[in-house]
């Protein structure tokens, strides 16, 4: 895949055939395992106040499943492909634990949203949530791990990419529910997603800064090691940070809870995540050598 042009620098020769497609499945899938993930702790920890929006959550978590489904069958061209990879288990491969994860978090997300569907009980829901929790965390982060362990020298050095994306993940999740709740005017719903949301994207930053440190450190950015490209990768880490990271956080610690500023600070890290994702995917592009 690549060949060593210095001790400190890798050239890809040929990137991996992924684009648009890609890029909607690396959004979808974090957006469902992080709104199923913030439901799933609203209804496990303060049913009777946010067990409203937590429903409403489960409703939205399962169709993103089924949207990220159809993004995957048009990238694999053939939806056997996935059957085919459930076919052994093997627990050393981040792929297949991922692939059997993915399984397990929609079944799960399913029954989640047919309970919200039809109304059952609390104590149900809340099964399903407990047992969906773990799941859907290790889908937030499986991408991010899988491309981390990849030949890739762009993403080969990058080892907290999975954090990254976890949190990532759940901040996707929390901002979705911020406008959820806003737009509801379920304002105790609000406050406990700010708070939320607000703490991930500190530890989102933090986790980006030791994922492009990572990088850097190894002399392994995925650009060739020329000034303007160095420049142009600094540039970019630096505006995602700004505005992908630190805009909402500043909106949600002196904003004062309007409906339009909530929908607002979605919309930013919602936008955020996917350019960044579209970025972090075309990175062996970028690299490649004609």
């Amino acid at each position: 895949m690549s060949s060593e042009t210095s001790p400190q620098v890798q050239v890809v020769t040929k990137a991996p055939p992924w684009h648009g497609w890609v890029t909607a499945d690396l959004f979808l899938l974090s957006l469902a395992s992080g709104t199923f993930t913030i439901a799933a702790l609203f209804v496990l920890l303060r049913p009777i106040e946010l067990g409203t929006i937590a429903r409403t959550a489960f409703c939205a978590a399962f169709p993103l499943m089924l949207a990220d489904v159809v993004c995957l069958t048009f990238d694999l061209g053939d939806p056997a492909r996935f059957h085919h990879m459930l076919r052994v288990f093997k627990p050393g491969s981040p792929m297949s634990i991922g692939v059997w994860t993915i399984s397990v978090f929609s079944s799960v997300a399913f029954l989640a949203f047919a309970a919200a569907i039809f109304g059952l009980p609390d104590p149900v829901l809340q099964t399903l949530a407990a047992i969906g929790l773990v799941p859907a965390l290790i889908v937030g982060a499986y991408k991010g791990v899988l491309f981390s362990v990849t030949a890739q020298p762009g993403w080969r050095r990058m080892r907290w990419l999975g954090a990254a994306f976890a949190l990532s993940s759940a901040a996707m999740g929390a901002a979705l529910m911020l406008a959820i709740a806003s737009l509801a005017g379920d304002f105790i719903a609000v406050r406990v997603a700010r708070f939320i949301l607000m703490w991930l994207l500190v530890l989102n930053g933090i986790a980006v800064r030791l994922v492009m440190g990572r990088a850097g450190a190894s002399g392994h950015l995925s650009e060739p090691a020329d000034r303007a490209a160095i420049l142009r990768a600094s540039l970019s880490y630096t505006l995602f940070i700004v505005v992908g990271l630190a805009a909402p956080l500043l909106l949600c610690v002196f904003s004062k809870g309007q409906p339009m500023v909530d929908t607002l600070i979605a919309a930013i890290v919602l936008t955020g995540a996917l350019v960044s994702r579209h970025y972090l995917l075309m990175l062996p592009h970028r690299a490649a050598v004609n």
